[in-house]
């Protein structure tokens, strides 16, 4: 098997990195756009589901892509010197994004059902505290439970998950990324969903909910910030219940 010189595979991963930076920054700047166009908050809004699913998926990249950019490095270094594995981390990439696809599906779903039911504002956010509330304390709840916990210390580095030997076929790196993917998930689904408690398109509920999850697996020693994090979130759910 040929083996790939140090040289180039340090630019591959640089070119993964760009690659990387820039799908994160073209998001952004979709997102910044969009809201921009957005109807003003006296405005009904009509539900499109195509649309409303294109905003959820960009909004996966946008969010999630930058705090799984260490992870999915690690992988790219990791990889033999091998020819056959530069595709190997973009594979693993989109296997990931399935994922957060799947769960923009979600989203979608239960948008247009919230909607229906007409508990949404025209910035599609929760119109009641009480929904408001209830959301905010289980997301804070949820910060404390061992899964939690078990799926972040896999969503911080798919490096445990490649013990039993590296994915070095194309098919078996976008099942590494699916299943980083679904650790990642099972760590974020809940700040995610907060997004219906600040507007589903308000850039700084998205900004903060970003910059949370980046902290959250990036500063891997520090379980205060999981904690305090889930202690305000209770804190500001039990506010709106009884306000």
């Amino acid at each position: 098997m040929p083996t790939v010189p140090l040289q180039a595979l340090r630019h591959s991963q640089a070119l993964l990195l760009a690659c990387l930076i820039l799908a994160s920054l073209l998001s952004w700047w979709y997102l910044v756009r969009m809201a921009e166009g957005m109807p003003t908050l006296d405005t009904p809004m009509a539900f499109q589901p195509w649309a409303t699913f294109s905003m959820w998926m960009v909004m996966m990249v946008g969010m999630m892509l930058p705090g799984a950019t260490p992870g999915i490095l690690m992988f790219a270094t990791a990889r033999p010197r091998s020819g056959t594995g530069g595709a190997l981390p973009y594979l693993f990439t989109l296997g990931y994004l399935l994922v957060w696809a799947g769960y923009a599906a979600l989203a979608t779903a239960a948008q247009w059902g919230l909607h229906a039911l007409g508990l949404l504002t025209p910035s599609q956010a929760l119109s009641g505290h009480l929904l408001a509330g209830v959301l905010l304390m289980a997301a804070g709840i949820f910060q404390w439970t061992p899964w939690k916990q078990a799926c972040l210390r896999y969503c911080r580095s798919p490096l445990g998950m490649l013990a039993e030997g590296f994915p070095d076929k194309r098919h078996r790196a976008l099942l590494a990324g699916l299943r980083l993917g679904f650790y990642c998930a099972g760590c974020c689904w809940a700040l995610m969903a907060l997004m219906f408690v600040g507007g589903v398109m308000s850039l700084a509920c998205m900004a903060l909910l970003t910059l949370v999850i980046l902290l959250e697996k990036v500063i891997a020693p520090w379980k205060r910030l999981d904690d305090t994090l889930g202690l305000v979130l209770v804190a500001g759910g039990g506010w709106l219940l009884f306000m």
